[in-house]
């Protein structure tokens, strides 16, 4: 499926392709051709170049190119959505969310204010409290109202000044789901082994993307099993609060057979690793140079970084 396929057919088929292709291997994805430690190497240089830059042209060029890098890589729609959705929602957290939250506080402090002057007017009888009131609540909406534009107003600079900020966020993010998605599990333990990462830690890397599309199926699974064995609110209520929350209980329901699973799964896993002798093996040199035999790095890599480095350099003298 396209990239703008993803913003009008979604369905959890996809999301279960896009998971398996991610944890078990992406034959076709541009990093997922080089070698694992120059790969490693590289994401790490890459992660630290953002940060020398401050203007805002430069770094909307690197994260062009960050795409594209992504795009080749063939990173799920679905992961570079969600990145996508939290920079906006960081955006409209200044520009929307404080202001609203400043003007609503602001109103409310006047109207605490005043109203035990309203109360008394109440216990005395005085006919003119209903005026007063009026009046005070006038205020407080116009106290709210200038203090949300203000606000607003001050969101607005904040998000101008964080713009290099969070285009360095997104460009790290972007960069970091090409790799790890591009590359197999298989090939980033790899690398990670002959690097000096202990064994243990890249088998449990290994281990987690190759868990992850089981687990979400069989918590799709779970949640079916529950939706067969209940009945769905005949009365939805307003907003469909009454079917959410049937679906939220569900999702909650579903989450702890599948912790017990997952325990069982580990030390199913566990008992096979030691039948076979992993324990053994962490610390022998003959184990780690059979397992990393065949990883060499080409003409083809040199040519990458180099060829990366030549382009971050072009966006540095001429932008």
């Amino acid at each position: 499926m396209k990239y703008v396929d993803a913003l009008t057919d979604i369905s959890v088929a996809d999301i279960k392709v896009d998971l398996m292709r991610t944890a078990y291997d992406n034959e076709d994805a541009l990093l997922n051709s080089f070698d694992p430690r120059v790969v490693l190497l590289w994401t790490v240089l890459f992660m630290i170049i953002p940060w020398l830059f401050y203007d805002t042209l430069p770094l909307a060029i690197l994260l062009a190119a960050a795409f594209a890098l992504a795009a080749l890589s063939q990173v799920s729609k679905y992961l570079l959505a969600l990145l996508l959705f939290g920079q906006v929602t960081n955006v409209g957290f200044f520009v929307v969310l404080v202001p609203l939250i400043g003007g609503t506080v602001r109103a409310v402090g006047h109207l605490g204010e005043n109203a035990g002057r309203v109360v008394a007017g109440v216990m005395a009888g005085d006919a003119s409290v209903f005026a007063e009131t009026g009046s005070i609540v006038a205020a407080a909406v116009g106290r709210g109202i200038h203090t949300a534009t203000t606000s607003q107003e001050v969101g607005i600079d904040a998000v101008g000044a964080l713009v290099p900020f969070f285009l360095k966020l997104t460009i790290i993010s972007v960069i970091s789901l090409a790799v790890f998605s591009a590359m197999s599990p298989q090939k980033l333990s790899k690398g990670m082994l002959r690097l000096g990462v202990p064994r243990q830690l890249t088998f449990a890397i290994a281990y987690g993307y190759r868990m992850m599309p089981l687990l979400v199926e069989e918590y799709h699974a779970l949640i079916n099993s529950f939706r067969l064995r209940s009945k769905v609110p005949e009365k939805q209520g307003l907003f469909r609060w009454r079917y959410f929350y049937y679906l939220l209980t569900l999702s909650v329901k579903a989450f702890y057979p599948l912790i017990f699973n997952v325990a069982k799964r580990a030390r199913v896993t566990v008992e096979a690793m030691e039948t076979k002798g992993f324990s053994r093996s962490l610390g022998d040199e003959r184990s780690q140079a059979l397992r990393t035999e065949g990883m060499m790095v080409r003409t083809r890599d040199v040519t990458f970084v180099f060829g990366s480095l030549l382009f971050v350099a072009a966006v540095w003298v001429f932008t």
